[in-house]
C-alpha cells in the first residue's frame, strides 16, 4: 500500500461535534442506528468495497427498518450459497433415469456398468431432500419483498424469472412424487427438467455468473458471424476434398461420401486424427500431402485465432460496458451519501463537514486523526475548483482515493487496555519486528528448509529407512516454529485482525492440526492410529508449503505473474463457472439419451476405439462419470472417441451434434473467452508495473530536496487521485470504456 495521505501514530480518538463519544457500530449498527455521518461513513466504506446496498432499500421512508432486513439477508449469504451448492450436488447422488432395479444396486452391477463410487440415495431419500431445499430457496427468493417491498421486488424482472423457475422445479417435483410412490399412476420418467431448472436457478442466483452469461449472450452475435465464415470454410474445404480424392484410394476407403468427408475434416479441424486421416492419400501420393497441410494452416492458425479476436474483440466491448455499469451504480451510492450530508442543499460539502465524515471514516479505513491544518493540505490537492467546496464530482474522488490510498482499519486488540504492556518498548519492538519483511524473509526461509526436510522424508518413508524417524522429529520442530509464528501474529495484530485473512484461517487450522498429529505421534507411536497418521499429516505439510508461492512476490521477475495470477482469479471464476454449469447440462442431456449404453458384454461396444482404448469408465450411465467424460471432451483429449462411440451405440445424428456443440460452446467460445482475458490482463498488468515504477522513479528524483511535512502531505493527496492509479480492470478496458461513454454521448445528443 502506498503512504497514507497523513502521518498517523496509534489509534485515532473519535468525537463528534457534540461532545458525546463516537461508538463504532459496524456498517449495520451505523446505518440503522447511527448519525448523518456514522450513515455517511458505512455507505462510502460499502460503496469503495463493492459491496452498495441497493438504493432502493436507502430511498424507502423506513429505510432503517428495510436497510436492517438486508442485512440479516446478506450475513444468511454463506448458509444460502451452501443451499445453491447442495442443489447442484443432489444431481451426483440422484439414480440415474435409464436405472429401475431395487437398491442397493438400483442399476445393477457396477462393475457391469462401470459406475461411479459415488452412494445413491434412494427416491425417498431424495425427494425429502429436494423438498427441504425447495423450501428453502423460496425463502430465499421471497425474503427481499420484507426490505423492498412488493412493488419493487415484482419490478425487478430477475424475481419474475427465479419466481417462474421455483414454479417449474415444483411442478417436476410433483411430478415426481407420483413416480416415487408404489401407487402412482406414472411407471417411469424418462425425462426430467429439475435438473436442468437446478443449474439454471444456481446461475440466476449468483450475481457474477448471472452477469457473466449476460456478457457471453452480448457476445453470441458477433460470434455466430465468424462462427458462420469457419463452418463456411469447413464445408467447402470438405466438398473440395471429396471431389479431388474421388478416384483415389482416399476417396474409396475414407471419403466414400460427402456427410464421411465433412465429418472427418471437423475432426481434421481439432487435429484429433491428424494425420490419420489423409494417410491413405499421402501413401498413393505424397503431393496430396499440401491440400491437408493447407487445411490445418488455415484453420487451425488462421481461423481459430481469427475467432478468437472477433469474440475476444466483442467480449471486451462488453465487458466495459459492465464495468460501467458496475461504476454508475457505485456512484448512485455515493451520491445518495453525499445528499444525506448535504441536508441543507448547498449542493457542496464544506471542510467541517468533510473532517466530521473522515473522523467517521476512521472506523473503516487507515485515515489518520485529521487536524484542520491537515484538512487544508487536502483540500489543495483535492479541491479541483479552489473555493474550499466539495461538489458531488469532487467527492465522488475523494472516496475512490481513500479506495486506493488506505487500507482497511484494524479492530483494536485487546492488548490496548493494558497499556503500560502495549506502549512498552520491548513490545513495540516485537510489534515492529512481526510487521517488518525481515520476519516475512525468515519464514519463508523455514518454509524452504521445510520442503527440503519433507521431500527427504517422504522419500526414506517410500524407501522403508529407518532414518525416516529423525526427519519426522525435524518437521514436528518446524510445525512448533509455525506455531510461534502465529502466536507472534495474533499478538501483535490482534486475533480478529488476524482471522480476517483467509489465508491466515487457513494457516491456522493447518498449523494446529499438523502440530497435535505430529506432538501425538512423537508421544504416542503406537496409539491412536487415525489422528497419528503419517499419511493425512504430510498431505497437510504439502498443503501448507504452497505458502512458498508468496516468495516470488520477492522476485522481480515473477512479480507481475504472480500478480496477474492473483487478480485474475476473481474475475475468471464467473466463466469457468459458466463452463461448469455448461457441463452439469450436457452430462443431464448425455444420462438421459446415453446412459446404460455402454456396459460389460456389449457387442457393439466391443466394435469401437472406445473398447479398444479402455475408456469404458469414461460413460454417461451416472452424473460424476458424465462429468469426467465431458471434462476429457473439454481439454481434447481424443474426444471423437466418444462421439463415434456413441453415435454407434445410439445409432442416431443428433450425437454427433451433441459433442460438435459442445465443443463449439465449451471450447471455440468459452475458453476461448478465458485464454484471451488471461493474455490481455498480462500485458496489461505488465504496463501498470511499469507505470508504477515511473512514477516512483519521477517522484523521488522530483521531490529528493524537498523535507516540508506539508508539501509531503500534499504530495501524496495528489498521487492518491493520480488517474494512472487504476485497477486491473479499468486498465484493460480504458479504450472501450471511452469508446462506451462516447457513444453514450452522443445518443444523447
Amino acid at each position: 500500500m502506498d503512504e497514507p495521505l497523513m502521518e498517523s501514530g496509534g489509534r485515532a480518538e473519535h468525537f463528534r461535534d457534540d461532545g458525546r463519544d463516537s461508538t463504532f457500530r459496524g456498517r449495520r449498527g451505523a446505518l440503522v442506528g447511527g448519525d448523518v455521518y456514522q450513515r455517511a461513513a458505512a455507505l462510502v466504506d460499502l460503496a469503495e468495497d463493492g459491496e452498495g446496498i441497493p438504493s432502493e432499500v436507502l430511498e424507502q421512508d423506513n429505510a432503517k427498518r428495510s436497510t436492517s432486513l438486508y442485512f440479516t439477508y446478506i450475513r444468511l449469504d454463506p448458509f444460502w450459497n451452501l443451499t445453491l451448492a447442495a442443489l447442484i450436488l443432489l444431481s451426483f447422488f440422484e439414480v440415474p433415469l435409464w436405472c429401475s432395479g431395487s437398491f442397493p444396486n438400483p442399476c445393477g452391477s457396477r462393475e457391469k456398468y462401470y459406475l461411479g463410487s459415488l452412494p445413491y440415495l434412494t427416491r425417498e431419500e431424495s425427494l425429502v431432500f429436494e423438498i427441504v431445499i425447495f423450501i428453502i430457496l423460496v425463502v430465499y427468493t421471497f425474503y427481499p419483498i420484507l426490505f423492498m417491498g412488493k412493488k419493487l421486488f415484482w419490478r425487478d424482472s430477475l424475481n419474475s424469472v427465479k419466481v417462474v423457475l421455483l414454479l417449474l422445479l415444483a411442478v417436476d417435483t410433483l411430478v415426481d412424487l407420483f413416480y416415487v410412490t408404489p401407487t402412482g399412476p406414472i411407471s417411469s420418467l424418462p425425462v426430467r427438467v429439475a435438473p436442468y431448472v437446478r443449474v439454471i436457478l444456481v446461475a440466476v442466483n449468483l450475481s457474477q455468473v448471472r452477469d457473466s452469461v449476460k456478457t457471453i449472450f452480448q457476445v453470441l452475435p458477433d460470434f455466430i458471424d465468424v462462427a458462420a465464415l469457419l463452418s463456411l470454410f469447413i464445408l467447402f474445404s470438405s466438398w473440395l476434398g471429396y471431389i479431388l480424392f474421388e478416384d483415389t484410394v482416399q476417396g474409396k476407403e475414407v471419403f466414400t461420401s460427402y456427410m464421411l468427408t465433412l465429418y472427418g475434416m471437423t475432426i481434421l479441424f481439432t487435429t484429433e486424427n491428424n494425420p490419420d486421416l489423409w494417410l491413405p492419400a499421402y501413401k498413393q501420393a505424397p503431393i496430396s500431402s499440401v491440400f491437408f497441410i493447407l487445411y490445418i494452416l488455415i484453420g487451425v492458425y488462421f481461423m481459430t485465432n481469427l475467432v478468437l479476436a472477433v469474440i475476444y474483440d466483442s467480449f471486451k466491448g462488453q465487458l466495459a460496458e459492465h464495468f460501467m455499469q458496475e461504476e454508475q451504480r457505485k456512484d448512485e451510492l455515493l451520491k445518495i451519501t453525499f445528499n444525506l450530508l448535504d441536508q441543507d442543499e448547498r449542493g457542496y460539502l464544506d471542510v467541517k463537514q468533510c473532517s466530521a465524515l473522515f473522523r467517521e471514516l476512521n472506523n473503516y479505513r487507515t485515515l489518520p486523526n485529521i487536524e484542520e491544518e491537515d484538512m487544508e493540505a487536502v483540500f489543495y490537492a483535492l479541491d479541483d475548483s479552489g473555493d474550499f467546496k466539495i461538489t458531488l464530482e469532487e467527492f465522488t474522488d475523494i472516496c475512490q482515493a481513500i479506495a486506493l490510498k488506505f487500507d482497511k482499519q484494524e479492530i483494536p486488540q485487546w492488548l490496548e487496555a493494558f497499556p503500560t504492556v502495549y506502549n512498552s518498548s520491548s513490545f513495540q519492538k516485537i510489534r515492529q519486528f512481526v510487521r517488518s519483511n525481515y520476519f516475512e524473509y525468515i519464514i519463508l526461509g523455514m518454509l524452504g528448509l521445510n520442503l527440503i526436510t519433507v521431500i527427504i522424508e517422504t522419500t526414506l518413508d517410500i524407501e522403508n529407512d529407518a532414518s525416516q524417524q529423525f526427519w519426522q522429529e525435524i518437521e514436528l520442530v518446524f510445525g512448533w516454529i509455525y506455531l510461534i509464528e502465529l502466536a507472534l501474529k495474533v499478538l501483535v495484530y490482534g486475533f480478529s485482525n488476524y482471522w480476517r485473512s483467509g489465508q491466515n484461517r487457513f494457516d491456522f487450522f493447518v498449523t494446529w492440526i499438523i502440530v497435535i498429529g505430529e506432538t501425538l505421534t512423537a508421544v504416542l507411536p503406537n496409539g491412536l492410529p487415525y489422528f497419528t497418521s503419517t499419511e493425512w499429516i504430510r498431505y497437510l505439510l504439502i498443503a501448507r508449503l504452497l505458502r512458498l508461492v508468496r516468495g516470488l512476490m520477492l522476485i522481480e521477475r515473477y512479480r507481475v505473474k504472480v500478480v496477474t495470477f492473483v487478480n485474475l482469479i476473481p474475475n475468471l471464476l464467473p466463466y469457468l463457472g459458466i463452463n461448469f454449469f455448461l457441463m452439469c447440462i450436457y452430462c443431464t442431456i448425455g444420462m438421459q439419451v446415453f446412459g446404460g449404453l455402454v456396459y460389460e458384454g456389449n457387442s457393439k461396444l466391443e466394435q469401437t476405439s472406445m473398447f479398444e482404448n479402455d475408456y469404458m469408465v469414461y460413460n454417461f450411465n451416472d452424473y460424476a462419470s458424465g462429468m469426467v467424460t465431458l471434462f476429457n471432451v473439454l481439454v481434447m483429449g481424443n474426444w471423437q472417441v466418444w462421439m463415434e462411440t456413441y453415435g454407434t451405440l445410439s445409432k442416431e445424428w443428433w450425437a454427433v451434434a451433441y459433442f460438435i456443440s459442445f465443443y463449439v460452446l465449451g471450447i471455440l467460445l468459452i475458453l476461448n473467452l478465458v485464454v484471451a482475458f488471461v493474455l490481455e490482463a498480462f500485458f496489461a498488468e505488465i504496463e501498470i508495473n511499469e507505470e508504477s515504477k515511473a512514477r516512483d522513479a519521477d517522484d523521488a528524483e522530483g521531490n529528493s530536496g524537498i523535507s516540508d511535512p506539508r508539501y509531503e502531505k500534499r504530495r501524496r493527496a495528489r498521487r492518491g487521485r493520480d488517474p494512472r492509479v487504476q485497477n486491473l480492470l479499468s486498465h484493460m478496458l480504458s479504450a472501450e470504456m471511452e469508446k462506451n461513454k462516447g457513444a453514450s454521448s452522443s445518443s444523447e445528443i
